[in-house]
């Protein structure tokens, strides 16, 4: 718990621009059809950074903070995995989360930040959208 508390302060000075998502279709498609658990994500994390992944969200818990007065939420997520950590951060925009809501299960595809001021962080997923999109190596991302 101490680790997402700890990226939940670093997210305070990050920049907008992690959080937003490029509509122009210059964002990269997702790195394989796999569908990423919270545990997969934070053990490969070093690899999977900047990267686009698919994960499948069983739910969202508790109420979001809003990292930057921007709209962006950010949740403590659970995957549909049955495994022993099935807990990971999520940022949404305000847009996906009014289309997505808090009950799943829903897939998202989120890009991979990985905070490196802090090298036990955990990872957060910034949701880029429900669907995507590729074409020419280029990925559009869409609620």
């Amino acid at each position: 718990m101490r680790t997402f508390l700890l990226a939940a302060l670093i997210c305070l000075a990050l920049p907008y621009s992690i959080f937003a998502a490029d509509q122009s279709g210059a964002l990269p498609p997702p790195v394989s059809d796999k569908t990423y658990t919270f545990q997969e994500i934070e053990k490969s994390k070093a690899q999977l950074k900047d990267k686009v992944v698919k994960i499948e969200i069983l739910k969202l818990l508790g109420e979001p903070s809003d990292l930057l007065g921007n709209g962006t939420l950010r949740f403590i997520a659970k995957d549909t995995s049955k495994g022993a950590t099935p807990y990971g951060q999520v940022a949404f925009p305000r847009e996906g989360f009014e289309k997505v809501g808090h009950d799943g299960p829903f897939t998202i595809y989120a890009r991979v930040h990985v905070f490196t001021a802090q090298k036990s962080a955990a990872a957060l997923s910034v949701a880029l959208g429900t669907r995507v999109a590729v074409e020419g190596g280029k990925a559009t991302y869409s609620w």
